[in-house]
């Protein structure tokens, strides 16, 4: 069956606003976990693991670094795998990190799915990758 819209030539646009609307949401959550990073600081002391001060501080610059790399198109594989591994670990973890600013874990589970297409495919256009 023939494509009701045939605009394949506009693919490479499709990842653009995907990897740039990731890397928005990446920030924005970055900067209200900054925000509430010290009721986040308690919530991510585990027993097993007591450093909840360091646990934050990764947390908020690992999401504003993924998302900064999102926006320019910078290592934009390397950051995509930094959103999968994210994605699945608080999609395990959700249910212990119980706080208002942390998204729930279908967010979580759409930006895994983000995270595997942009590793696939690279950056898209007006990135500084460049396509191999």
């Amino acid at each position: 069956m023939l494509n009701p819209f045939p605009i394949q030539f506009l693919a490479l646009l499709a990842y653009l606003v995907l990897r740039v609307i990731t890397g928005l949401v990446f920030f924005i959550l970055g900067y209200r976990h900054f925000r509430a990073r010290k009721e986040l600081t308690q919530i991510l002391t585990l027993p097993l693991f007591p450093f909840g001060v360091i646990t934050t501080t990764v947390f908020i610059l690992t999401e504003l670094v993924v998302g900064t790399l999102f926006i320019l198109g910078l290592y934009t594989q390397i950051a995509a795998l930094l959103v999968i591994a994210m994605s699945l670990k608080m999609i395990v973890l959700r249910p212990i990190f119980s706080h208002v600013s942390i998204p729930s874990r279908l967010m979580y589970l759409l930006l895994f799915a983000i995270g595997c297409s942009l590793f696939i495919t690279g950056a898209g256009a007006f990135a500084f990758d460049l396509p191999i």
